[in-house]
């Protein structure tokens, strides 16, 4: 008889077989993305720099050696094969999209060719990836990470969307400020999603508006969540 029991918010599983005795699936569990900028289009690849991720398998805190194993991209069931080294199985990630982050799940094969199995996770703190090529800049060396916009400008009594396309995992929060002051509901403003609608441009839209994204986790096991924040500014002029 065999039981799955999942512990650390199921980032470590423990095989417990009672005919013989406990297999415990170890790992590195998180790893932190490092983006190597904060901007990205879809003619410009985001890249992290990210480390690998690695599991294998011990009895009783003996290593086993594993002779195959594989890891699932969760979010979308894409399946990478891993590389045995040294009794372990490896994803080489090294520089990647950023869009790689997010949990995984490793399956290794013992030399008795049982199956075991445990979830990891890659962190990505926010982004920015717009849809389309924008003109924007990056504060150099800000922290949070600053990025403006190219100012914005709409007629009187037109609509505008103002997009705020942060990308992060966890999966971030998103909120608007409006000349440092944090914009709540009326009849002009509209959300959709994390981007803001002006409905029917008058003079009271002008302004700075800013986005905040922030997500929070941990950057060793156990422990605290630190947070991550990013900025990005767009100047509203109406005419």
């Amino acid at each position: 008889m065999k039981l799955i029991n999942c512990i650390s918010i199921a980032l470590l599983c423990t095989l417990v077989d009672f005919s013989s005795a406990e297999i415990t699936v170890i790992s590195n569990l998180a790893v932190v993305g490092s983006p190597e900028s904060h901007v990205g289009t879809p003619n410009k690849t985001l890249y992290a720099n990210i480390q690998n991720l690695w599991c294998g398998a011990q009895n009783l805190g003996e290593h086993i050696d594993v002779e195959y194993g594989e890891f699932t991209r969760l979010s979308d069931g894409k399946v990478f094969k891993g590389t045995v080294n040294q009794g372990k199985v490896y994803l080489e990630i090294g520089k990647a999209s950023v869009k790689v982050a997010g949990r995984y799940r490793c399956e290794v094969r013992t030399l008795d060719k049982e199956i075991h199995s445990g979830n990891l996770i890659i962190y990505m703190p926010p982004v920015l990836d717009f849809p389309a090529a924008v003109r924007v800049s990056e504060v150099l060396n800000a922290r949070p990470p600053h990025v403006i916009g190219a100012e914005r400008r709409g007629l009187h009594g037109e609509r505008m969307v103002l997009e705020c396309p942060v990308l992060a995992n966890p999966e971030p929060m998103v909120r608007w400020e409006k000349n440092g002051e944090p914009l709540g509901n009326s009849d002009s403003i509209e959300y959709d999603g994390n981007n803001l609608i002006l409905n029917s441009l008058t003079e009271d839209h002008i302004g700075k508006y800013r986005c905040i994204g922030d997500n929070s986790f941990p950057l060793f096991v156990d422990g605290p969540a630190i947070p991550h924040q990013i900025y990005f500014d767009q100047d509203i002029k109406v005419l």
